[in-house]
């Protein structure tokens, strides 16, 4: 039964990451992408452990487990850009409360500045998102309703306005 949990565990965080990797569905956050990234890799590891007669004792899961986790921490540190935050709500889908076109700041840790982008933004589940890139110059006035709701998730200092 325990096996079956791992293969299961395995599946679905590695689906989930190559989701995240190669279509617009989006983690929101850093740490639930961290926790599913070694869930991913620790079941990896036990399920190959297991298939070649290795990790058999609870000691040796649990170093694997401490040496995977750094792994892990190494590798979200070094490639790691920063969070997508919302800076403003644009746009309000009429139909579906869920839908939004948000303006978004991602700060480099390696680079001065602020990296922009416009998105339609469909809230799936908390922390994960569908986000595809908008123009908003041909949108729908009938399917959209302005709204410009200032969230500032990145807590900037309001601008001058001199």
């Amino acid at each position: 039964m325990k096996h079956i949990i791992i293969y299961i565990l395995f599946i679905l965080t590695t689906a989930l990451i190559l989701l995240n990797r190669y279509t617009p569905l989006y983690i929101n956050n850093s740490i639930l992408h961290f926790i599913v990234l070694f869930i991913a890799a620790a079941s990896l590891t036990i399920i190959t452990g297991h298939l070649f007669g290795k990790l058999k004792s609870n000691k040796s899961i649990l170093l694997t487990f401490l040496i995977l986790g750094m792994a892990c921490f190494i590798k979200g540190f070094l490639t790691w850009d920063g969070d997508w935050k919302t800076q403003t709500v644009v746009y309000k889908n009429i139909q579906n409360g869920n839908k939004t076109i948000d303006y978004q700041l991602r700060g480099s840790r390696f680079a001065f500045g602020y990296r922009k982008r416009i998105i339609e933004r469909l809230k799936i589940v908390p922390l994960i998102d569908w986000t595809t890139d908008i123009d908003t110059v041909g949108l729908d006035k009938m399917q959209w309703q302005k709204v410009n709701i200032q969230l500032n998730e990145l807590n900037l200092p309001p601008a001058d306005d001199q």
